[in-house]
């Protein structure tokens, strides 16, 4: 999210209420310049960390301390940093919120510390009913489950070491295509040390390729290499097409999504093998 851009738009749209920025691949974005413009309409800020866990502000502080934001929220899909087969978590330093989210997670139940709102059920001679709860407003199931929850803690404890190696397999990459004429990384802020380095896209300009992606990405698997595009930009899918935006409207958007392939970065890649996928790439794109 650029916070130029961010600006015209809130100048634009006073009226807006909340301001959602996506630490993309792992680099967390300019969140003092986000929270700063965000205030000056009265906009909460939610921050999409899905990507960026275990990633660090320039300022020093961790992603989901939330000193720029209301709220931040992670992912433990399979493929993220830690992977807990699902679910994931929201960091949040507001009490009020904090007690909301308790609600919202489990049918708008909150066991923990909610004041009881109907007294005359909850205590029988002055002492509580150890059956009583109560569905204060309506919630959803969005618990993750203990079991998965068990799996996520453990994991915490080896994160360290998952970022450690990311960051090193990406200096690799860095130093392979910095004097590549057709592969350029797609982040290259001085601040990646501080990215939780969830993906590694590079930028291809495919009209001047012997490939298309497609085929690209078909050569490469031929050689056991698997690829992706993160992602189809929003605009485009046919849900928002139908709310009115329009693709062309948003052409930074677009210009990325032209030329971004995601190579492989993960805990368990060798040497060995991230030197396949480098010969790979600037063989074929030669």
């Amino acid at each position: 999210m650029d916070p130029a851009s961010l600006e015209k738009v809130l100048s634009a749209h006073p009226e807006t209420k909340v301001v959602i920025p996506v630490h993309y691949a792992g680099l967390p974005c300019n969140m003092p310049a986000i929270k700063a413009l965000a205030d000056k309409v009265g906009a909460s800020v939610i921050e999409d960390a899905a990507h960026a866990l275990g990633a660090v502000y320039p300022t020093g502080e961790k992603v989901g301390s939330c000193v720029y934001s209301l709220m931040t929220v992670f992912s433990f899909h399979p493929v993220k940093a830690i992977a807990a087969g699902e679910g994931g978590m929201i960091t949040t330093n507001d009490p009020a919120v904090y007690r909301e989210l308790l609600r919202l997670r489990s049918h708008g139940i909150n066991k923990l510390d909610d004041t009881f709102q109907v007294p005359e059920q909850a205590f029988t001679n002055g002492k509580q009913n150890l059956w009583y709860y109560e569905m204060q407003e309506l919630g959803y199931h969005y618990r993750i489950t203990d079991i998965q929850a068990g799996l996520a803690l453990s994991q915490f404890k080896k994160l360290d070491a998952f970022i450690a190696r990311r960051r090193e397999l990406v200096k690799r990459y860095d130093a392979a295509f910095k004097d590549s004429p057709t592969i350029r990384p797609a982040q290259s802020s001085n601040d990646r040390r501080l990215s939780g380095h969830h993906l590694y896209v590079i930028r291809v300009d495919f009209t001047k390729a012997k490939y298309t992606r497609t085929e690209l990405m078909q050569e490469l698997r031929k050689r056991e290499i698997g690829t992706q595009v993160h992602y189809i930009p929003v605009p485009a899918q046919p849900c928002y097409r139908k709310m009115g935006f329009r693709p062309e409207d948003y052409p930074n958007a677009n210009a990325f999504y032209a030329e971004a392939l995601s190579i492989p970065l993960y805990y368990s890649l060798t040497n060995k093998q991230q030197d396949t996928v480098i010969t790979a790439l600037k063989e074929l794109l030669a």
